[in-house]
């Protein structure tokens, strides 16, 4: 009878130890993650998940130039002007931004695993950038209006260049000069 007291606390404490670890890992699942993997890698999904239809456009506030004001304006720009080197910048997920945050307060903290471990570009831009799906989306169609395309290793940023005339019917602005 005593052996079987002895085997009953066991599974006691057993059970007990089984409670906790599942209890830890389900409500505190990025702590477990972070002091096993210094920069453990989010489950990325696209964030294009539809075909690109330049019917529906949304007009962006905030990035026209202070001097571009109609009393500078010199008329619309020729067809041929160049347009080198503009920048896309592209955004993150919300779950990619949170991770970002969490990481870059993390390689402050004197006490995380993650202390002054930094990511190359590639590692950055594999983690916290858009998926190869959504960048190669982009790309093909930024080509397909003429654009030429490059990116950056962080994966953040696309540069393309073209000039006035590719932009004309794939973005809906007018290229004046000021």
């Amino acid at each position: 009878m005593r052996r079987f007291v002895a085997s009953s606390s066991f599974f006691r404490l057993v059970i007990l130890a089984v409670f906790v670890a599942v209890f830890a890992i389900a409500f505190f699942p990025t702590t477990a993650l972070a002091q096993t993997q210094p920069q453990a890698f989010l489950i990325q999904r696209p964030l294009i998940t539809q075909a690109v239809d330049e019917s529906r456009v949304v007009k962006l506030t905030g990035n026209t130039h202070p001097m571009a004001r109609p009393e500078n304006d010199l008329g619309t720009a020729p067809a041929t002007l160049p347009m080198e080197r503009m920048l896309l910048v592209l955004k993150r997920s919300d779950d990619q931004e949170y991770a970002l945050r969490r990481l870059l307060d993390d390689q402050q903290d004197k006490s995380s695993p993650n202390y002054h471990k930094w990511l190359t570009p590639e590692q950055f831009g594999a983690q916290y950038g858009p998926t190869n799906a959504d960048m190669q989306t982009i790309t093909n169609w930024l080509q397909s209006h003429g654009f030429e395309v490059g990116t950056t290793k962080g994966r953040t940023v696309l540069e393309f260049s073209g000039s006035a005339r590719c932009r004309q019917p794939s973005i809906p602005a007018f290229i004046n000069i000021w």
